[in-house]
């Protein structure tokens, strides 16, 4: 708080909040009676996509006291994209992501960016990893709110902040020479040839991942492209086919770069500019970590069968998600195998507060 009572800059639990396009909104925040009512205000914004009723303030402050990230996200509404967010640790996004990490995983010191970090799941992987120069942001600011309290490792420095991707300016340099990230988010940027042409020119090595493509996926949100179109959006990228990543990831089976007519039936495509030509001698993040604690995956239930949060879920994920056997092998099995088996995210090296 400044002398005369106002905040400034709008800064919430370490998170800034920059948004161009939500000025009212930072106003009412700006106006709030203390920093707690302040977050709750900002814990209501959604995404522009977003169909559901959000949050109202009572349910937005209950937020801010919840003990998990599960109940969190109950209070706050996120309904379906609550589901994608509890799964995450196991689902074929997350994994083709981390195969993608791989190839870009910086030199010692180096930093890395993540444009549209949701919950901030493989900033996590960095950090626990041991990757230090660490940032990210959202438009979202209860996305960015989970990753605080509940996602990012306590021991962690990662910066977050809300911004406008596009129209804002970032609260990071565009010209360091990093890392930059933008996973499962490119198509629902505005302006993808503009966007494009910034994310190459700031970034030293850049991941565009997870990206729709529409020769195989038909309707949906956002903007989806044809293997041909996204690499004519990212001249010299190499291109993959996601479920190939995902073998990578659990399998251990190294994807490799496509052309455009290979990938013409590819469910979605990721690209990488300028990788690394040595990725066997870097951390593998799909790798357990010896002295993480795993737990069992939550889609196993009492009687360890798996199932899906959402029929939703199911027609998104069950088909990639092979790698998940439907019993939950025997307890001496996942103690003799654990490498294993976390590979497979039958157990799972979950947030404490999950």
């Amino acid at each position: 708080m400044t002398a005369t009572g106002e905040r400034a800059p709008l800064v919430l639990d370490g998170i800034p909040y920059a948004r161009g396009s939500r000025a009212d909104l930072a106003a009412e925040a700006l106006a709030a009676a203390d920093d707690a009512e302040a977050l709750a205000v900002l814990l209501r914004d959604c995404d522009d996509w977003w169909d559901e009723r959000p949050p109202d303030l009572a349910e937005a402050r209950s937020a801010l006291a919840a003990p998990t990230m599960r109940e969190a996200m109950s209070a706050l509404r996120l309904g379906r994209v609550g589901d994608y967010f509890a799964h995450r640790w196991s689902d074929p996004v997350f994994l083709a992501g981390l195969a993608l990490l791989r190839r870009v995983w910086p030199e010692r010191g180096q930093p890395v960016r993540e444009i549209a970090c949701g919950t901030g799941v493989l900033l996590r992987q960095l950090a626990l990893h041991g990757v230090t120069d660490l940032a990210g942001g959202d438009v979202v600011m209860a996305k960015l709110w989970l990753a605080r309290q509940f996602v990012l490792p306590a021991e962690s420095s990662v910066e977050l902040a809300c911004f406008d991707a596009v129209a804002d300016p970032w609260p990071w340099s565009e010209s360091d020479g990093g890392v930059l990230v933008c996973h499962d988010a490119f198509y629902f940027l505005p302006d993808p040839a503009g966007t494009a042409r910034r994310l190459a020119r700031a970034a030293g090595r850049l991941v565009v991942g997870g990206v729709p493509n529409r020769l195989v996926q038909r309707g949906g949100g956002g903007h989806h492209f044809s293997p041909t179109e996204l690499l004519d959006l990212f001249p010299g990228a190499e291109a993959y086919d996601d479920d190939e990543l995902v073998a990578e990831a659990v399998w251990g089976q190294p994807a490799r770069p496509r052309s455009a007519r290979e990938l013409e039936q590819a469910s979605s495509v990721s690209l990488v500019l300028r990788p690394r030509d040595d990725i066997d001698a870097v951390p593998d993040p799909a790798a357990p970590l010896p002295w993480r604690e795993l737990r069992v995956n939550p889609l196993y239930g009492a009687d360890g069968r798996q199932s899906w949060p959402s029929e939703r879920y199911a027609r998104d994920y069950a088909a990639r998600s092979d790698y998940l056997p439907r019993v939950l092998p025997d307890e001496e099995d996942l103690l003799l195998r654990r490498e294993s088996w976390a590979r497979r995210r039958v157990l799972l090296d979950l947030p404490d507060r999950w």
